[in-house]
């Protein structure tokens, strides 16, 4: 049977948003439109793609097994659609890159956008620093080529169940986005230098009992946040949440009032001046990763070769 790209575009939003006012302003549709687009896909095929209720939207077992298929169709499309407009002597598309704007110092953002601009000098390129939350969403529609994002991947399934409830989900991002891994950095406690807890390389989980950690706020999502708090209910210790608590504010605030705090990894130089340590946990094997990540249309040629020198840069496998 033949397949209409719009519908499949609209099918694809539902599936990652399972809200239809989200996936219609996603695909700039009104409601009604998108609800026509939905079932009039749903009849041609002969089967339901959602579980329809007063409360949730959720996919079929055959939605599930089409998403991916519909997924490839329209990267099909896209790359058809830019050989046919190379073959017409159109321009060298623009490559838009994305980035969260916490990773602004992080060494291997500005080594790879320097690389890139030292290469391909002149080429169309341009940088989107933003939330993660906001450069996923851009991803998936094909808004942006490709980004760089600080987290952990999980089910797509998992991701969009976890947005319903937190919009403002950061370090976490779907695991069938393509990404290469440039780096992953473990997930420690950071510690004022006078506490008898610095004197120690490695901490037994019994140092933890009645201590007070300043931990990372919801926004983290369970993928990086559960695994930590676990940890420390098992340990007794007493976590603290800070008025501001994402990463670089929770460090801030153990600096402050000389306290543990939970560290990733990524941000400043925690040691720097000698009054914070950096400590592993006994036992406790937990890490966020910096990846390169693309969304699920493909790339272009200029994208390709962004791709293609990452992987050149930090010796990864596709």
């Amino acid at each position: 049977m033949d397949f209409d790209l719009k519908s499949l575009r609209c099918f694809l939003a539902l599936a990652d948003e399972l809200n239809f006012s989200r996936a219609a302003a996603r695909v700039n549709l009104t409601q009604p439109a998108f609800s026509s687009q939905i079932r009039g896909l749903e009849q041609r095929l002969g089967f339901s793609l959602f579980e329809r209720t007063t409360r949730q939207v959720g996919l079929t077992r055959q939605g599930e097994r089409l998403v991916p298929a519909a997924r490839r169709l329209l990267a099909d499309a896209a790359t058809l659609q830019e050989r046919v407009a190379e073959m017409r002597g159109g321009r060298t598309r623009r490559l838009a890159f994305g980035a969260a704007f916490y990773t602004l110092d992080i060494p291997e953002r500005v080594r790879l956008i320097e690389a890139f601009q030292a290469e391909q000098a002149g080429a169309p390129f341009e940088v989107t620093t933003a939330w993660q939350h906001e450069l996923v969403p851009q991803l998936d529609q094909g808004r942006i080529d490709m980004a760089l994002l600080i987290g952990a991947p999980v089910p797509r399934a998992d991701y969009v169940r976890e947005r319903a409830t937190r919009p403002m989900l950061e370090t976490a991002f779907p695991e069938d986005l393509p990404r290469l891994v440039l780096r992953r950095e473990p997930v420690r406690l950071l510690i004022p230098a006078e506490s008898p807890l610095a004197w120690r390389r490695t901490l037994p989980r019994e140092a933890l009992d009645g201590v007070r950690v300043a931990v990372l706020g919801d926004s983290h999502g369970e993928a990086v946040n559960g695994p930590i708090r676990r940890l420390l209910d098992m340990a007794g210790a007493q976590a603290v949440a800070p008025p501001e608590s994402h990463a670089i504010a929770v460090e801030r605030y153990g600096r402050q009032f000389r306290m543990p705090a939970i560290s990733l990894g990524w941000f400043g130089a925690p040691e720097a001046g000698g009054d914070m340590v950096r400590r592993e946990i006994a036992g406790f094997e937990h890490a966020t990763e910096l990846a390169l990540v693309h969304g699920p249309l493909g790339l272009s040629a200029e994208a390709q070769g962004l791709w293609r020198q990452a992987q050149d840069i930090f010796d990864t496998a596709s």
